[in-house]
This record gives structure tokens, sequence and C-alpha cells, in this order.
């Protein structure tokens, strides 16, 4: 299998193209009704170079990107790259100040947006700010795909120049506002090998589902699958009944999807008539995977999990593979991985010094993906880049065997007194119970200064979960400091734009009052 490399500063889109020219008339790329073979991929990409390189696209120039992923934003972010710019990925779930000041940030030169995914008004907001440029015919901007079909389809010579901007990413905003993040040509986008082992299990070209945003790991995922003979579908967002439908249909062999999203799949009444079996790996990521959820999606689907443990700053730096957990082991299966090939991990205490395994820590990596920094913000890329070394902000332990075991956030742990309390410890234990679909622990802190643990819970169809049992499971396992002082049952988990548990929206639900049950379903 073709792996992606950082050897000429144009890669990783150069292997992705050399695949589709060298086999133009296999299709490639499958969206809600559309299919684009591998010539049409590659002449589309040449002249929407040009006509981005006729509104000044190139190095040093950023473009953002508005809308969910689709072939036609998929070949616009590969045309950017070709030209030598940076894509800016704005989340359409992002509040609409955080857009503005991630926009007013990075300064891009100008905007592409998928005019089916945004509203009219936004999109005239967004011409009345800098040039916009539509994927489609809308009632503002220019129509890009017009435009390139007056350009040229011949070979565009790649005008990315090493050490310029190629992507500028969001931060989930875990310990604090969302910072933007800036990578640059001529560094890898991913561990060499690691997902070409993944995508290679089975015994036909990958063929890989992608959906909701282009962010730098989906694309990477696509670009492997692609670079290596194989095909992509993508939809606009995560809906379960149109992903359902996509990998039971039997041409999807791998998938990427958040991990609220694996246990939304597994819950929904339409799993249990979905012939899954078809499937080669089922890569998720983004938020902890519970050892119940795993034993569950195994059970589904067989041992096809790999779990991704990455950030924004590091890329991925440890994946949990169906070798890691084949023998039940819990406390295997309670990690998040081995350091991919290429990544180095060190726990370290709070005066610096590595800690020797199961003692927990700060997680430091060092990694041939680490961001060149946060944009603007040289005091915060300061803290935490050392020498080459990330501190991820995390806290976790090694074992003996070199597994990574994540507790959470060190900014989310809880303080009550002379113990520290982790929030997803809480977690992985209430969800082993048989009636507990999901859960997210938080904090609260009143006037007086007082800290108090509480629960959401989302109770499976049909169960009937009591509260006080919950929490005598909590005090069993973990002890009585672990025990939430309230469990608020809900329909379900909010997340953030980057899909981890929202702590404030939990926060403001305790003190508010939650959404019933059925306002929410």
């Amino acid at each position: 299998m073709s792996s992606l490399s950082a050897d000429s500063v144009g890669s990783p889109l150069h292997p992705v193209l050399r695949s589709w020219k060298n086999d133009p008339g296999r299709t490639i790329l499958y969206g809600p009704g559309e299919e684009i073979t591998g010539g049409q991929a590659l002449e589309t990409v040449y002249r929407l170079a040009r006509a981005l390189a006729e509104h000044g696209v190139g190095p040093d120039r950023a473009v953002a990107l508005f809308g969910p992923v689709s072939p036609r934003m998929f070949l616009v972010a590969h045309a950017i790259q070709l030209a030598g710019g940076s894509q800016v990925e704005v989340p359409l779930n992002l509040e609409g100040p955080a857009q503005v000041r991630l926009l007013r940030e990075c300064e891009p030169s100008l905007t592409v947006a998928d005019p089916d995914a945004v509203e009219t008004a936004t999109l005239r907001a967004l011409e009345a700010d800098r040039p916009l440029l539509t994927i489609a015919p809308a009632g503002a901007g220019e129509d890009l795909f017009a435009l390139s079909r007056a350009q040229d389809a011949s070979d565009f010579p790649s005008r990315a120049r090493k050490g310029s901007p190629i992507r500028v990413s969001m931060t989930g905003g875990t310990t604090g506002r969302s910072k933007p993040v800036v990578r640059s040509f001529g560094a890898p986008t991913t561990v060499p090998g690691m997902l070409g082992r993944i995508l290679a299990k089975g015994d036909r070209p990958p063929h890989v589902l992608i959906a909701d945003r282009l962010t730098g790991m989906i694309k990477t995922v696509a670009d492997q699958a692609l670079a290596s003979g194989g095909s992509v579908t993508t939809l606009p967002d995560y809906s379960a009944e149109p992903l359902l439908a996509a990998l039971g249909g039997g041409r999807v062999t791998h998938t990427m999807v958040p991990t609220h999203v694996l246990r939304m799949l597994m819950d929904h009444p339409g799993s249990a008539d979905t012939d899954l079996s078809g499937l080669d790996g089922f890569l998720t990521g983004g938020s902890a995977l519970s050892p119940a959820l795993l034993k569950h999606a195994v059970r589904r689907m067989g041992p096809i999990v790999h779990s991704c443990y990455g950030q924004t700053e590091a890329g991925n730096i440890a994946w949990l593979c169906p070798e890691d957990y084949a023998d039940g082991d819990p406390a295997a299966m309670r990690a998040c991985g081995r350091p991919s090939p290429g990544v180095e991990v060190q726990v370290r205490g709070p005066g610096g010094q590595v800690l020797a395994p199961g003692e927990r820590g700060r997680v430091w990596v060092r990694t041939p993906l680490l961001m060149d920094g946060y944009l603007g913000r040289p005091e915060a890329t300061a803290r935490v880049l050392r020498e080459g070394w990330l501190d991820t902000e995390d806290i976790g332990f090694l074992d003996e065997g070199g597994l990574l075991t994540l507790l959470g956030r060190d900014a989310d742990a809880v303080r009550l007194g002379d113990i520290t309390v982790h929030l997803a410890e809480i977690d992985a234990h209430l969800q082993e119970h048989e009636g507990v679909a999901d859960s997210a622990t938080f904090d609260t802190t009143d006037a007086s200064g007082t800290v108090e643990l509480h629960a959401a819970v989302v109770a499976r169809e049909g169960a009937h979960v009591d509260e006080e049992e919950l929490r005598a499971l909590v005090r069993e396992r973990l002890g009585a400091e672990h025990v939430p002082a309230s469990i608020m049952f809900v329909a379900h988990v909010p997340h953030t734009f980057s899909h981890e548990p929202c702590l404030e929206t939990l926060r403001a639900w305790h003190r508010d009052g939650a959404p019933s049950v059925s306002a929410l379903a």
C-alpha cells in the first residue's frame, strides 16, 4: 500500500493525484447523487487551482472553508493545497462570535462556502467582509466551479513552498477558548505506515466513509485511501439513518467517526437490521472510548474497532488496536492505545521528571506531526512546546507494556481537599451499568467556593435506572469521594464542535434545569 510522506513539498497531495492519473476511469469519490472518476477529479483540481490562483491564492494566503465535507469541497481543499495556499477550517456548529474571531485571527484572503449548507444571509455577511466563492450557484459570491470551467485542465505544477502554512485548525477549547493551530508545507500529516496498516486490512482496496467536517484527520484518512487505489464516500453529517445505510451497503470497508457517533450507531434501532459484516475497520476518536462501549461495538461488529488518541497540536498520538484488547484485559480496554510509530510519549511529574510505569502525571509527546504553533499566540505556544516536546495537558500513565491510559484533562481534574478526581474514571464505571447508554460527569462551584460532582446520564431505552443505584456503583468501585452529589437523566450528552462532552452546557443544565428527556428526544 502506498504511504503518504513528507519527502516533497507537495505531499501528501502528489500521491493522491498520481493515483488518479494512473487510473482515470476508476470512480474515486461518491456523494449524495454524485460520482467522480479519477480523471474527472484530476482535471477539476487543476482547473480549480488555476481559478483560485487568479484570485490570489498561493503561499502565505489562506482560504476559509465554510461547509460540510462533500466531493466538491474535498476537491477544493486539494486545489488550495496545489496552489500553495492554506486551508482554514471553519466549523459550521462553532458559535457565530467564535467564527468571526477565527476569521479575524486567520485573515483569509477569501472564503469558499457551500450554499446548500450556509444560509444566504450568512453568505452575504461573509461577502461583505472578503471575496466569496461558492461551490454551486448562490445568491451571493461567485460560483467557483463555473469559473473553473473556463480554465485549462492541463497539469498544474504545485506552487507549495516549504515552511508556508498548509492548514489552520481549531483546538477543542477544553482548556479555555479554542486556539488556531498552524501547520506548514513539508511536515507529514500522519505517522508513516500507521493508517496504511489499518486501511490495508481486508482483501479489497479500501473504501472509506467520511462525514460532517473535513478536519485534518478526516482528510488524511481519505487521502491515504485514495493514494492506495481506494475510494471515498462523503455524507454531510452524522445522521444515523444515512450512515447506517452507507455502512451496510456493501461498498464501505472503513470509516472514522467520533466516539459519541459510534455510541449513537450502536444504540440506534436500525443498527440491529444493518449488515455490517463487510466492514474491515471502524476508526473512532475525539473523546474517551469507554470499555463498555468498546465491548458493545466489538460484539456488534467483531474486533475491527481502532480507537485513536490525538490532539490538534500533535496529530494522532496513540492507537488502541484489536490485538491490544483481544484477550479482554480490563486494563487494556480502558487504555487509549500504544504510541504510534515515530511518536514518543513520556509521563512527567510536577518537576518535569519522567515517571515510572503506573505513575500518574502529565502526558508529553514528541512527534513528527507537531504543530508549528498557535497562530498569533507566542506565549501560549512557548508554554506547551519545549525542546521539541508538547505538553498535552492531559493526565495519564503508561503501563509496563507501553499502553497509555488517559484520565482526562488536567484542567478538568477536580480537587476535593487532598483528593484529585478525574471525571473520565467515573464515567467509565457508570457506563458499565447495563441500563446506562452514555454519561458525562462534571463539577460545579457555588458562590461560597464549594465544589461538587454531578453526572448526566442517558438511560437505555426501556431500562429503569435508579440514581441511588448508580451512586452506590461509583462508591463501591472508586470510593465515596468520587460519588456524584446528583445525577440528572437526559436524552443525550451535549458535545462541542470538536465532539467532546460540553461541560459548560452540562453546568448550565444543572443550574437552570435540564431539558426534559421528551423535549430532547
